[in-house]
């Protein structure tokens, strides 16, 4: 195996099946007004409200932007602005950053700080809010991929529907990767991504917008943004079938062959895949005394991180992995006590094998003890 073109076990950008490769290598269409572009994009679209468990996809819209599942958030926030003071609801590493967002395009907003090794508890939540006063929306993350925990969506959307309040929720990493109900969620929008479980490149933001919602921004004072106008951009989608913008057509290709491979093989069947694989890791790696480090009720079963033996960090661990032709990420930054594993790419059980076999000769006692000399 080449050495420059390891085997992602990663939570995005993420290992791409071979038809979504070639597709972004020879995209079928070459420019972005063309009529061949437009009947891609309509299909793409339809296809990731079919893909993404919508019991019915009339009351979404859907958003294609470019920029990564990070620049849509912001996109997300600028529009959820427009209808007053909102909160964000931050338990991890991605709802920091959003809150980060937040405070650098000086939204009005409550950043609401919980407990980060544990989903966002839906009653301190609501007493959270009500402390904050005249909050509008809530902006939140369905999944900390960062340690791979999973908040409860329909208990927030509940709270907030107790409220009023119009409901922001990044589902970059859980989308595609098992199963969500925006609807229960009470979604208004919702941000996906085109690099992580949809295996497809890099690039693309995928705003899932409710028509309701989408009335009530369109009244409201306009938005702060131009290029991240969400709204300006979904009307443009709706009313011609193309975005406003210029756009990279070989990504709208990767999208387009991502979501019908995933249509071929069962959305069902991918999210089994990435659970089953996943857990034959979780129990290589706690053989080999390397433990996952989150509560087992709280996790995604897509990511997981794991505790390093002493003597070993995650860059020399990542050396030899890499040396094997695989690559895990770090955990949290900065601390090299442990690493992650994720399954969402496209993987199949000879690569598990393969990382399981390497995985046992680079956390053996033997190689720790002779880096340690």
């Amino acid at each position: 195996m080449s050495s420059n073109e390891p085997i992602l076990f990663t939570p995005g950008p993420v290992r791409m099946p071979p038809s979504v490769a070639h597709n972004l290598a020879n995209p079928p269409c070459n420019y972005h007004r063309q009529d061949a572009f437009c009947a891609m994009f309509a299909e793409t679209v339809a296809r990731l409200k079919a893909l993404v468990g919508l019991r019915d996809g009339a009351p979404y819209d859907v958003a294609l932007v470019t920029a990564t599942g990070t620049g849509t958030n912001e996109a997300a926030l600028l529009a959820l602005a427009r209808l007053g003071r909102g909160a964000v609801a931050t338990n991890g590493f991605f709802g920091a950053r959003a809150a980060a967002q937040a405070r650098a395009n000086g939204l009005d907003c409550a950043i609401i700080d919980l407990p980060d090794d544990r989903p966002i508890d839906a009653g301190a939540l609501a007493a959270r809010l009500d402390a904050a006063g005249g909050v509008r929306w809530l902006f939140y993350v369905s999944h900390e991929t960062r340690v791979g925990m999973v908040n409860p969506m329909r208990d927030i959307g509940q709270v907030c529907r107790e409220r009023g309040l119009a409901v922001g929720v990044d589902v970059i990493s859980s989308a595609y990767a098992y199963p969500i109900d925006l609807e229960a969620a009470g979604a208004a929008i919702a941000i996906a991504s085109s690099a992580k479980a949809l295996m497809a490149a890099p690039g693309i933001g995928i705003a899932f917008v409710h028509r309701d919602a989408a009335d009530a921004l369109r009244a409201a004072p306009p938005a702060r943004g131009y290029y991240l106008d969400l709204i300006a951009e979904l009307d443009r989608q709706r009313a011609d079938g193309q975005p406003r913008f210029a756009q990279p057509v070989a990504l709208h290709a990767a999208l387009h062959a991502a979501c019908a491979h995933l249509e071929q093989v069962g959305i069902d069947a991918h999210m089994a895949r990435i659970q089953r694989q996943l857990d034959r890791i979780r129990a290589h790696l706690e053989r080999l005394g390397a433990p996952a480090m989150l509560d087992p009720r709280y996790r995604s079963g897509v990511v997981l991180n794991f505790r390093l033996p002493a003597g070993l960090g995650y860059p020399e661990l990542s050396r030899r992995l890499l040396e094997a032709g695989y690559f895990v990420l770090y955990g949290i930054p900065g601390d090299d006590s442990h690493f992650q594993v994720s399954t969402i790419g496209h993987l199949d059980d000879a690569h598990v094998d393969g990382l399981c076999d390497a995985l046992s000769r680079a956390l053996s006692r033997d190689d720790r003890a002779a880096a340690g000399r």
